[in-house]
Protein backbone atom coordinates (compact mmCIF):
# COMPACT_ATOMS: atom_id res chain seq x y z
CA UNK A 1 0.00 0.00 0.00
CA UNK A 2 3.26 2.41 0.90
CA UNK A 3 4.12 1.89 -2.15
CA UNK A 4 1.14 2.41 -4.12
CA UNK A 5 0.38 5.42 -2.48
CA UNK A 6 3.98 6.86 -3.15
CA UNK A 7 3.32 5.51 -6.50
CA UNK A 8 0.04 8.01 -6.59
CA UNK A 9 1.73 10.99 -5.04
CA UNK A 10 4.34 10.98 -7.67
CA UNK A 11 2.12 10.58 -10.44
CA UNK A 12 0.21 13.87 -8.90
CA UNK A 13 3.25 15.68 -8.64
CA UNK A 14 4.08 14.87 -11.76
CA UNK A 15 0.63 17.12 -13.17
CA UNK A 16 0.97 20.25 -14.65
CA UNK A 17 -0.98 22.98 -12.37
CA UNK A 18 -2.64 24.82 -15.09
CA UNK A 19 -3.86 22.26 -17.32
CA UNK A 20 -3.83 19.13 -15.20
CA UNK A 21 -1.68 16.74 -17.40
CA UNK A 22 1.69 15.00 -17.72
CA UNK A 23 3.90 17.97 -17.48
CA UNK A 24 5.31 18.76 -20.82
CA UNK A 25 8.68 20.12 -21.63
CA UNK A 26 8.49 21.39 -17.81
CA UNK A 27 9.56 24.78 -16.85
CA UNK A 28 10.60 25.82 -13.79
CA UNK A 29 9.80 29.74 -12.16
CA UNK A 30 11.62 31.99 -9.98
CA UNK A 31 9.60 30.33 -6.59
CA UNK A 32 10.25 26.95 -7.77
CA UNK A 33 6.93 25.98 -9.03
CA UNK A 34 7.14 23.93 -12.39
CA UNK A 35 4.92 24.09 -15.56
CA UNK A 36 4.14 23.17 -19.18
CA UNK A 37 6.55 25.46 -21.01
CA UNK A 38 3.04 26.29 -23.55
CA UNK A 39 0.62 26.74 -20.40
CA UNK A 40 2.89 29.19 -18.53
CA UNK A 41 3.44 31.22 -21.67
CA UNK A 42 -0.18 31.36 -22.29
CA UNK A 43 -0.88 32.40 -18.99
CA UNK A 44 1.23 35.50 -19.09
CA UNK A 45 0.64 36.65 -22.59
CA UNK A 46 -1.74 38.89 -21.90
CA UNK A 47 0.27 40.35 -18.73
CA UNK A 48 3.64 43.17 -18.96
CA UNK A 49 4.21 44.61 -15.56
CA UNK A 50 3.11 41.56 -13.10
CA UNK A 51 3.78 37.96 -13.71
CA UNK A 52 2.25 36.14 -10.80
CA UNK A 53 2.61 32.13 -9.86
CA UNK A 54 -0.77 30.83 -10.83
CA UNK A 55 -0.18 28.87 -7.60
CA UNK A 56 0.99 30.69 -5.05
CA UNK A 57 1.13 34.21 -7.03
CA UNK A 58 4.60 35.28 -6.36
CA UNK A 59 5.53 38.37 -8.77
CA UNK A 60 8.24 36.74 -11.04
CA UNK A 61 10.21 39.33 -12.95
CA UNK A 62 9.40 39.87 -16.47
CA UNK A 63 7.88 36.85 -17.26
CA UNK A 64 11.36 34.44 -16.09
CA UNK A 65 11.32 30.89 -16.35
CA UNK A 66 13.75 28.10 -17.46
CA UNK A 67 13.81 24.42 -19.01
CA UNK A 68 14.17 21.32 -16.36
CA UNK A 69 14.75 18.18 -18.67
CA UNK A 70 15.74 16.66 -15.47
CA UNK A 71 12.36 16.62 -14.22
CA UNK A 72 11.10 15.32 -17.78
CA UNK A 73 12.90 12.48 -17.82
CA UNK A 74 11.55 11.71 -14.25
CA UNK A 75 8.18 12.09 -15.54
CA UNK A 76 8.42 9.41 -18.00
CA UNK A 77 9.97 7.00 -15.41
CA UNK A 78 6.83 7.55 -13.05
CA UNK A 79 4.63 7.05 -16.24
CA UNK A 80 6.31 3.59 -16.91
CA UNK A 81 6.22 2.84 -12.73
CA UNK A 82 2.84 3.18 -12.61
CA UNK A 83 1.61 1.34 -15.73
CA UNK A 84 3.29 -1.28 -14.58
CA UNK A 85 2.31 -1.95 -11.30
CA UNK A 86 -1.51 -1.12 -12.21
CA UNK A 87 -1.23 -4.07 -14.15
CA UNK A 88 0.62 -6.00 -11.85
CA UNK A 89 -2.05 -5.28 -8.85
CA UNK A 90 -4.76 -6.43 -11.05
CA UNK A 91 -3.60 -9.57 -11.98
CA UNK A 92 -3.00 -10.41 -8.19
CA UNK A 93 -5.87 -8.80 -6.61
CA UNK A 94 -9.20 -11.04 -6.20
CA UNK A 95 -12.26 -9.12 -4.92
CA UNK A 96 -14.52 -10.34 -2.35
CA UNK A 97 -17.49 -9.64 -0.50
CA UNK A 98 -16.77 -8.26 3.03
CA UNK A 99 -20.43 -10.06 3.78
CA UNK A 100 -20.90 -12.80 1.66
CA UNK A 101 -17.01 -13.83 0.73
CA UNK A 102 -18.43 -13.59 -2.72
CA UNK A 103 -16.61 -12.34 -5.85
CA UNK A 104 -17.84 -9.15 -6.30
CA UNK A 105 -19.58 -9.34 -10.50
CA UNK A 106 -22.39 -6.92 -10.00
CA UNK A 107 -22.83 -3.13 -9.27
CA UNK A 108 -25.67 -1.26 -7.73
CA UNK A 109 -26.92 2.23 -9.92
CA UNK A 110 -29.49 3.89 -6.98
CA UNK A 111 -26.53 2.81 -4.35
CA UNK A 112 -23.27 3.28 -6.47
CA UNK A 113 -21.73 -0.14 -4.60
CA UNK A 114 -20.17 -3.00 -5.64
CA UNK A 115 -22.41 -6.40 -5.04
CA UNK A 116 -21.98 -9.93 -5.31
CA UNK A 117 -25.08 -12.48 -6.74
CA UNK A 118 -26.40 -12.68 -3.31
CA UNK A 119 -26.37 -9.23 -2.57
CA UNK A 120 -28.61 -8.76 -5.25
CA UNK A 121 -31.11 -11.38 -2.91
CA UNK A 122 -31.37 -8.82 0.27
CA UNK A 123 -34.43 -6.09 0.30
CA UNK A 124 -31.62 -3.39 -0.24
CA UNK A 125 -31.04 -4.12 -3.68
CA UNK A 126 -34.12 -6.10 -4.72
CA UNK A 127 -35.70 -3.38 -7.03
CA UNK A 128 -32.30 -1.87 -7.73
CA UNK A 129 -30.77 -1.19 -11.27
CA UNK A 130 -27.76 -3.65 -10.97
CA UNK A 131 -25.20 -4.43 -13.60
CA UNK A 132 -22.13 -6.23 -14.39
CA UNK A 133 -18.95 -4.32 -12.90
CA UNK A 134 -17.92 -4.34 -16.34
CA UNK A 135 -20.94 -2.46 -17.95
CA UNK A 136 -21.14 -0.39 -15.46
CA UNK A 137 -17.44 0.76 -15.34
CA UNK A 138 -17.87 1.49 -18.76
CA UNK A 139 -20.89 3.33 -18.27
CA UNK A 140 -18.98 5.49 -15.47
CA UNK A 141 -15.66 5.85 -17.78
CA UNK A 142 -17.75 8.06 -20.10
CA UNK A 143 -19.66 9.59 -17.63
CA UNK A 144 -16.25 10.73 -16.13
CA UNK A 145 -15.20 11.89 -19.48
CA UNK A 146 -18.80 14.10 -19.66
CA UNK A 147 -16.95 16.10 -16.79
CA UNK A 148 -13.39 17.01 -18.13
CA UNK A 149 -14.75 19.66 -20.69
CA UNK A 150 -16.49 21.60 -18.35
CA UNK A 151 -14.56 21.26 -15.30
CA UNK A 152 -11.43 22.88 -17.69
CA UNK A 153 -13.79 25.40 -19.10
CA UNK A 154 -14.81 26.11 -15.53
CA UNK A 155 -10.76 25.95 -13.99
CA UNK A 156 -10.35 28.80 -17.49
CA UNK A 157 -13.28 31.06 -16.38
CA UNK A 158 -12.06 30.86 -12.95
CA UNK A 159 -8.40 31.85 -13.99
CA UNK A 160 -9.65 34.43 -15.90
CA UNK A 161 -11.44 35.66 -12.93
CA UNK A 162 -8.78 35.61 -10.89
CA UNK A 163 -6.62 37.85 -13.71
CA UNK A 164 -9.56 40.46 -14.22
CA UNK A 165 -9.85 40.52 -10.04
CA UNK A 166 -5.46 41.02 -9.91
CA UNK A 167 -6.34 44.06 -11.83
CA UNK A 168 -8.99 45.77 -9.27
CA UNK A 169 -6.31 47.16 -7.10
CA UNK A 170 -5.43 49.27 -10.24
CA UNK A 171 -9.02 50.01 -10.73
CA UNK A 172 -9.46 50.79 -7.21
CA UNK A 173 -6.50 53.09 -6.73
CA UNK A 174 -8.19 55.47 -9.97
CA UNK A 175 -10.90 55.46 -8.44
CA UNK A 176 -9.49 56.56 -4.93
CA UNK A 177 -7.34 59.30 -6.71
CA UNK A 178 -10.08 60.58 -9.21
CA UNK A 179 -12.46 60.86 -5.77
CA UNK A 180 -9.40 62.57 -3.93
CA UNK A 181 -8.95 65.26 -6.84
CA UNK A 182 -12.80 66.04 -6.62
CA UNK A 183 -12.16 66.21 -3.19
CA UNK A 184 -9.29 68.36 -3.84
CA UNK A 185 -11.17 70.75 -6.58
CA UNK A 186 -14.05 71.55 -3.60
CA UNK A 187 -11.62 72.21 -0.24
CA UNK A 188 -9.49 74.82 -2.49
CA UNK A 189 -12.43 77.29 -2.07
CA UNK A 190 -13.12 76.66 1.50
CA UNK A 191 -10.16 78.48 3.74
CA UNK A 192 -7.95 77.22 6.96
CA UNK A 193 -11.18 76.06 9.15
CA UNK A 194 -11.58 73.41 6.59
CA UNK A 195 -7.94 71.95 6.68
CA UNK A 196 -9.08 69.28 9.88
CA UNK A 197 -12.49 68.06 7.91
CA UNK A 198 -9.70 67.17 4.89
CA UNK A 199 -7.61 65.07 6.95
CA UNK A 200 -10.57 63.62 8.09
CA UNK A 201 -12.16 62.71 4.89
CA UNK A 202 -8.64 61.39 3.42
CA UNK A 203 -8.07 59.71 6.43
CA UNK A 204 -11.69 57.52 6.00
CA UNK A 205 -10.93 57.28 2.25
CA UNK A 206 -7.80 55.65 3.23
CA UNK A 207 -9.24 53.60 5.70
CA UNK A 208 -12.07 52.61 3.07
CA UNK A 209 -9.52 51.80 0.29
CA UNK A 210 -7.66 49.56 2.80
CA UNK A 211 -11.05 47.91 3.93
CA UNK A 212 -12.01 47.01 0.15
CA UNK A 213 -8.20 46.20 -1.05
CA UNK A 214 -8.78 43.48 2.19
CA UNK A 215 -11.48 42.53 0.53
CA UNK A 216 -10.21 41.78 -3.06
CA UNK A 217 -7.31 40.28 -1.72
CA UNK A 218 -10.07 37.82 0.35
CA UNK A 219 -11.51 37.38 -2.91
CA UNK A 220 -9.16 36.52 -5.02
CA UNK A 221 -7.69 34.23 -1.97
CA UNK A 222 -11.24 32.47 -2.29
CA UNK A 223 -11.17 32.23 -6.05
CA UNK A 224 -7.68 30.55 -5.76
CA UNK A 225 -8.75 28.09 -3.21
CA UNK A 226 -11.43 27.07 -5.51
CA UNK A 227 -9.05 26.63 -8.55
CA UNK A 228 -7.44 24.27 -6.21
CA UNK A 229 -10.82 22.40 -5.99
CA UNK A 230 -11.15 22.28 -9.34
CA UNK A 231 -7.70 21.09 -9.90
CA UNK A 232 -8.35 18.15 -7.35
CA UNK A 233 -11.44 17.24 -9.01
CA UNK A 234 -9.61 17.10 -12.17
CA UNK A 235 -6.90 15.34 -10.59
CA UNK A 236 -9.32 12.58 -9.05
CA UNK A 237 -10.26 12.47 -12.37
CA UNK A 238 -7.38 11.63 -14.12
CA UNK A 239 -6.80 8.93 -11.32
CA UNK A 240 -10.16 7.38 -11.33
CA UNK A 241 -9.96 6.32 -15.16
CA UNK A 242 -7.07 4.06 -15.21
CA UNK A 243 -8.31 2.03 -11.61
CA UNK A 244 -9.95 -0.90 -12.42
CA UNK A 245 -13.30 -1.70 -12.79
CA UNK A 246 -13.80 -2.58 -9.20
CA UNK A 247 -11.73 0.32 -7.74
CA UNK A 248 -12.97 2.71 -10.15
CA UNK A 249 -16.86 1.74 -8.64
CA UNK A 250 -15.68 1.70 -4.98
CA UNK A 251 -14.48 4.87 -5.46
CA UNK A 252 -16.95 6.62 -7.66
CA UNK A 253 -19.46 8.13 -4.82
CA UNK A 254 -17.57 9.81 -3.10
CA UNK A 255 -16.51 11.68 -6.16
CA UNK A 256 -19.40 12.45 -7.04
CA UNK A 257 -20.63 13.82 -3.49
CA UNK A 258 -17.74 15.71 -3.55
CA UNK A 259 -17.85 17.02 -7.29
CA UNK A 260 -21.45 18.09 -6.38
CA UNK A 261 -21.12 19.88 -3.25
CA UNK A 262 -18.36 22.19 -4.40
CA UNK A 263 -19.40 26.13 -5.01
CA UNK A 264 -18.09 28.55 -6.66
CA UNK A 265 -17.45 31.46 -4.53
CA UNK A 266 -19.18 35.06 -5.46
CA UNK A 267 -16.95 37.55 -6.90
CA UNK A 268 -16.19 40.87 -5.00
CA UNK A 269 -17.63 44.11 -7.18
CA UNK A 270 -15.52 47.54 -5.83
CA UNK A 271 -17.98 49.99 -4.81
CA UNK A 272 -16.62 53.45 -3.53
CA UNK A 273 -19.05 55.10 -1.61
CA UNK A 274 -19.34 59.05 -2.16
CA UNK A 275 -16.78 60.58 1.00
CA UNK A 276 -19.34 63.21 3.05
CA UNK A 277 -17.21 65.92 4.69
CA UNK A 278 -18.79 69.38 6.22
CA UNK A 279 -18.41 72.52 4.08
CA UNK A 280 -20.03 75.40 6.03
CA UNK A 281 -21.23 77.91 3.71
CA UNK A 282 -20.32 81.09 5.44
CA UNK A 283 -17.38 80.85 3.32
CA UNK A 284 -16.80 82.61 -0.08
CA UNK A 285 -18.02 78.80 -1.54
CA UNK A 286 -21.55 79.60 -0.18
CA UNK A 287 -22.80 80.03 -3.56
CA UNK A 288 -21.41 77.24 -5.45
CA UNK A 289 -22.49 74.57 -2.16
CA UNK A 290 -26.06 76.25 -2.80
CA UNK A 291 -25.65 76.01 -6.01
CA UNK A 292 -25.15 72.25 -5.84
CA UNK A 293 -26.93 70.76 -3.12
CA UNK A 294 -30.09 73.44 -2.81
CA UNK A 295 -33.47 71.45 -2.52
CA UNK A 296 -37.05 72.39 -3.53
CA UNK A 297 -38.44 72.09 0.12
CA UNK A 298 -42.42 72.16 -0.03
CA UNK A 299 -45.04 71.64 3.18
CA UNK A 300 -47.00 68.70 3.66
CA UNK A 301 -50.85 69.73 4.42
CA UNK A 302 -51.62 66.21 5.90
CA UNK A 303 -49.12 66.73 8.86
CA UNK A 304 -50.23 70.17 9.64
CA UNK A 305 -52.15 71.06 12.89
CA UNK A 306 -55.79 72.00 12.40
CA UNK A 307 -54.57 75.80 13.40
CA UNK A 308 -52.03 76.24 10.88
CA UNK A 309 -52.83 77.33 7.12
CA UNK A 310 -50.48 75.64 4.55
CA UNK A 311 -50.54 77.82 1.24
CA UNK A 312 -51.70 76.34 -2.14
CA UNK A 313 -48.20 76.14 -3.36
CA UNK A 314 -47.22 74.77 -0.09
CA UNK A 315 -44.05 77.14 0.12
CA UNK A 316 -46.01 79.13 3.02
CA UNK A 317 -47.49 78.27 6.27
CA UNK A 318 -49.03 80.55 8.99
CA UNK A 319 -51.10 80.04 12.39
CA UNK A 320 -54.91 80.66 12.20
CA UNK A 321 -56.76 80.85 15.33
CA UNK A 322 -59.69 78.99 13.97
CA UNK A 323 -59.17 75.54 13.50
CA UNK A 324 -59.64 74.49 10.07
CA UNK A 325 -61.56 71.27 9.16
CA UNK A 326 -59.26 68.47 8.07
CA UNK A 327 -58.82 65.33 8.02
CA UNK A 328 -58.07 63.29 11.29
CA UNK A 329 -54.78 61.19 9.72
CA UNK A 330 -52.09 59.31 11.91
CA UNK A 331 -49.49 61.50 10.79
CA UNK A 332 -51.10 64.53 11.20
CA UNK A 333 -49.68 66.95 14.52
CA UNK A 334 -53.09 67.40 17.02
CA UNK A 335 -50.79 68.99 20.09
CA UNK A 336 -48.44 71.53 18.89
CA UNK A 337 -49.09 73.94 15.59
CA UNK A 338 -46.43 72.20 13.54
CA UNK A 339 -46.17 70.51 10.15
CA UNK A 340 -43.81 69.19 8.01
CA UNK A 341 -41.96 69.40 4.62
CA UNK A 342 -40.80 66.98 1.95
CA UNK A 343 -39.11 65.57 -0.07
CA UNK A 344 -37.70 62.63 3.06
CA UNK A 345 -33.62 62.87 3.07
CA UNK A 346 -32.49 59.28 3.69
CA UNK A 347 -28.29 60.36 2.52
CA UNK A 348 -26.64 63.36 0.90
CA UNK A 349 -26.54 66.68 1.11
CA UNK A 350 -29.34 68.87 1.34
CA UNK A 351 -29.62 72.85 1.96
CA UNK A 352 -32.56 74.90 2.04
CA UNK A 353 -33.65 78.26 3.43
CA UNK A 354 -36.71 79.64 4.98
CA UNK A 355 -37.95 83.30 5.79
CA UNK A 356 -39.02 83.52 9.40
CA UNK A 357 -39.53 87.28 10.20
CA UNK A 358 -38.40 88.71 13.52
CA UNK A 359 -41.06 87.47 15.68
CA UNK A 360 -41.56 84.96 17.86
CA UNK A 361 -42.86 82.11 18.50
CA UNK A 362 -40.94 79.54 15.95
CA UNK A 363 -38.88 76.56 14.95
CA UNK A 364 -37.40 74.72 11.93
CA UNK A 365 -34.86 72.31 11.86
CA UNK A 366 -35.54 68.27 10.63
CA UNK A 367 -37.04 65.61 12.41
CA UNK A 368 -37.39 61.81 11.97
CA UNK A 369 -39.70 60.19 9.30
CA UNK A 370 -42.02 58.67 11.52
CA UNK A 371 -42.29 60.13 15.02
CA UNK A 372 -44.52 58.00 17.75
CA UNK A 373 -47.64 59.54 18.88
CA UNK A 374 -45.77 60.65 22.35
CA UNK A 375 -43.31 62.55 20.43
CA UNK A 376 -45.72 64.87 18.19
CA UNK A 377 -47.39 65.57 22.15
CA UNK A 378 -44.66 66.54 23.35
CA UNK A 379 -43.49 70.36 23.17
CA UNK A 380 -39.80 68.95 23.39
CA UNK A 381 -40.24 65.96 20.87
CA UNK A 382 -37.12 63.18 20.59
CA UNK A 383 -35.65 62.87 17.44
CA UNK A 384 -35.98 66.62 16.22
CA UNK A 385 -32.65 68.63 15.89
CA UNK A 386 -34.28 72.17 15.60
CA UNK A 387 -33.60 76.09 16.13
CA UNK A 388 -36.20 77.92 18.33
CA UNK A 389 -37.00 81.51 19.09
CA UNK A 390 -38.58 82.62 21.54
CA UNK A 391 -39.25 85.62 23.53
CA UNK A 392 -35.92 85.19 25.76
CA UNK A 393 -33.94 84.43 22.63
CA UNK A 394 -32.49 81.68 20.69
CA UNK A 395 -32.38 78.17 21.81
CA UNK A 396 -31.44 75.32 20.17
CA UNK A 397 -30.62 72.35 23.07
CA UNK A 398 -27.84 69.88 21.85
CA UNK A 399 -26.02 72.18 19.22
CA UNK A 400 -22.98 73.75 19.30
CA UNK A 401 -22.02 76.75 20.01
CA UNK A 402 -24.10 77.17 23.37
CA UNK A 403 -25.23 78.97 24.32
CA UNK A 404 -26.45 80.73 20.87
CA UNK A 405 -25.16 84.65 20.70
CA UNK A 406 -26.18 86.44 17.25
CA UNK A 407 -25.45 89.85 16.91
CA UNK A 408 -28.56 90.41 14.50
CA UNK A 409 -31.94 88.65 14.58
CA UNK A 410 -32.05 85.97 11.58
CA UNK A 411 -34.94 87.05 8.99
CA UNK A 412 -33.87 84.34 6.80
CA UNK A 413 -32.46 81.10 8.04
CA UNK A 414 -30.35 78.68 5.71
CA UNK A 415 -30.08 74.82 7.05
CA UNK A 416 -27.15 72.89 5.40
CA UNK A 417 -27.74 68.49 6.34
CA UNK A 418 -25.00 66.24 5.79
CA UNK A 419 -26.53 63.13 6.56
CA UNK A 420 -23.36 60.99 6.22
CA UNK A 421 -21.58 63.20 8.39
CA UNK A 422 -24.28 63.34 10.69
CA UNK A 423 -24.47 67.14 10.57
CA UNK A 424 -27.24 69.82 10.29
CA UNK A 425 -25.98 73.77 10.48
CA UNK A 426 -27.86 76.42 10.40
CA UNK A 427 -27.04 80.10 8.94
CA UNK A 428 -27.93 83.74 9.20
CA UNK A 429 -28.53 84.52 5.42
CA UNK A 430 -27.62 86.39 4.34
CA UNK A 431 -24.92 87.74 6.22
CA UNK A 432 -23.48 84.47 6.06
CA UNK A 433 -22.70 84.19 9.80
CA UNK A 434 -22.97 80.73 11.61
CA UNK A 435 -25.57 80.10 13.59
CA UNK A 436 -25.14 76.21 15.63
CA UNK A 437 -24.56 72.48 13.79
CA UNK A 438 -25.99 69.55 15.65
CA UNK A 439 -23.80 66.56 15.32
CA UNK A 440 -25.74 63.06 15.70
CA UNK A 441 -25.73 59.64 13.78
CA UNK A 442 -29.17 59.61 11.43
CA UNK A 443 -30.78 56.63 10.62
CA UNK A 444 -33.81 55.81 8.11
CA UNK A 445 -35.52 59.35 6.24
CA UNK A 446 -35.43 62.76 7.98
CA UNK A 447 -38.15 65.63 7.04
CA UNK A 448 -38.25 69.07 7.24
CA UNK A 449 -39.51 70.46 10.41
CA UNK A 450 -41.63 73.89 10.82
CA UNK A 451 -43.00 74.84 14.04
CA UNK A 452 -45.34 78.23 13.96
CA UNK A 453 -46.31 80.21 17.59
CA UNK A 454 -49.99 81.75 17.53
CA UNK A 455 -47.85 85.27 17.36
CA UNK A 456 -45.27 84.55 14.88
CA UNK A 457 -45.00 85.87 10.93
CA UNK A 458 -45.83 83.40 8.36
CA UNK A 459 -42.82 81.12 7.33
CA UNK A 460 -41.65 80.77 3.99
CA UNK A 461 -39.76 78.17 1.90
CA UNK A 462 -37.49 80.52 -0.53
CA UNK A 463 -37.65 79.10 -4.07
CA UNK A 464 -34.95 80.67 -4.63
CA UNK A 465 -31.60 80.70 -2.54
CA UNK A 466 -29.34 83.26 -4.03
CA UNK A 467 -26.60 84.78 -1.56
CA UNK A 468 -26.71 88.87 -1.79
Amino acid sequence: MEVTAALARLQAESKCPICLDDLTDPVTIECGHNFCRSCIQQTWADLQEMFPCPVCRHPCEEGYFRSNTQLGRMIEIAKQLHISRGKRKRQEKTNLCEKHKEVLTLFCEEDLELLCPLCTRLSDHQLHHVMTIEKAASHHRVKLRSYIKPLKKQLQSVQQLITIQNKKPLELREKVEKQRQKLLSEFKYLNQFLEQEQQAAFSRLAAEEKNIEQKLRENIADFSNYVHTLKSLLSKVAEHRVLSEVELLSEIKHFYKKSDSEVSPPIFSVHLRREACNFPPQFSALQRIIREFNEDVILDPETAHPNLLVSKNKTCVRYSKRKQKVSNLSKRFTAHPVVLGSPDFESGRHFWEVQVGDKAEWAIGICKGYLSSRARRSSIPQGCWRLVLRDSGYEAPGADPAPLQLEVRARRVGMFLDYELGELSFYCMPEKSHICTFRDTFFGPLRPYFYVGPDSEPLKIRAETNSE
